[in-house]
């Protein structure tokens, strides 16, 4: 299952979850995470939607958990919004509807 996270132009809040999924051991070990849409070439470290890649759905569990304890750790709702590429498994569809993602409107259809 191929993911795309995207917070609406809110880079701060996205650096924040990307560094948060990837100092989660459970995440890191569930799903290949990266980066993407950097602005320029003089501009280090800048990119606009955090790409992830899950095998299986203990990662899926693993990331609705780790958004979850994300959430809890701020004071305000980044403005995410989870897209998902490809088709999905009816235990996916299962999975998606028992976590509190920010889910693309049309991701479980």
């Amino acid at each position: 299952m191929e993911l795309t996270i995207n917070a609406a132009g809110d880079e701060q809040a996205l650096k924040e979850f990307y560094g948060w999924l990837r100092d989660d051991a459970d995440v890191a070990r569930s799903a290949t995470i990266s980066t993407a849409g950097s602005r320029g070439a003089g501009e280090m470290g800048v990119f606009e939607v955090i790409c992830m890649s899950i095998g299986s759905l203990t990662g899926l569990a693993n990331l609705g958990i780790a958004w979850g304890n994300f959430l809890r750790s701020r004071k305000e709702t980044p403005p995410f919004t989870i897209t998902i590429e490809g088709e999905l498994t009816t235990e996916q569809r299962a999975m998606l509807r028992n976590l509190d993602l920010p889910l693309d409107p049309g991701a479980d259809e």
